[in-house]
């Protein structure tokens, strides 16, 4: 059992090794869908928290077949993940507003609003102390190659970016099997008379 466990890790090592080799030796040219979210690293040593999540296709294709067909749950990520290069997030969790400023995240926005990108979804709360969502598609024809979501809070820095072929519909239903919560933003009824 012991070398059989050693003898996977040996070819996962291997795998990977190879597929790092690979990426490093060919050309960086963007992905359709992709952004490049280094220059969000400097804000690392600043956060109390900071994620920084890579999952390129090689770990996609990995992971996809230890997903059970017999799981519902599992059979709606396996297919939701089919066609995916990526998932990539960046986020940063501050002690204290004012840590960071918009030109941190100039770079970021200045790649959403390049050809190809289009932002589906702004959500500003005016006055509150939740901060501000968008939600970005890249899109080649008729087909969604991307996905960003940028949440910019007070004391908070997240982007998520999915990089392949996303079906929204599918996406939607995953977070319903999964009882993801469902953003909702709550009006206060003017006082009125």
């Amino acid at each position: 059992m012991r070398k059989a466990i050693l003898k996977t890790l040996i070819l996962v090592t291997a795998t990977f090794i190879v597929a790092a080799s690979a990426r490093a030796q060919a050309p960086q040219q963007a992905e359709a869908g992709r952004l490049r979210l280094d220059s969000l690293e400097r804000l690392a040593p600043k956060a109390a928290e900071a994620v920084n999540i890579d999952i390129d296709g090689v770990l996609i294709k990995f992971a996809a077949p230890m997903l059970s067909d017999e799981d519902a749950d599992d059979r709606a990520v396996k297919e939701l993940i089919q066609g995916l290069r990526g998932v990539y997030v960046r986020s940063y969790e501050f002690k204290a507003s004012g840590e960071f400023a918009e030109d941190d995240v100039a770079a970021l926005r200045a790649q959403l609003r390049a050809p190809g990108w289009s932002r589906v979804m702004d959500l500003k709360s005016r006055g509150l102390d939740f901060g501000d969502a968008e939600v970005y598609l890249a899109a080649s024809g008729s087909r969604i190659e991307g996905f960003a979501l940028l949440f910019v809070g007070p004391k908070e820095l997240t982007v998520v970016n999915i990089v392949g072929p996303l079906d929204l519909e599918k996406l939607r239903r995953l977070g319903d099997d999964l009882n993801l919560p469902r953003l909702r933003v709550k009006r206060k009824k003017s006082d009125r008379n």
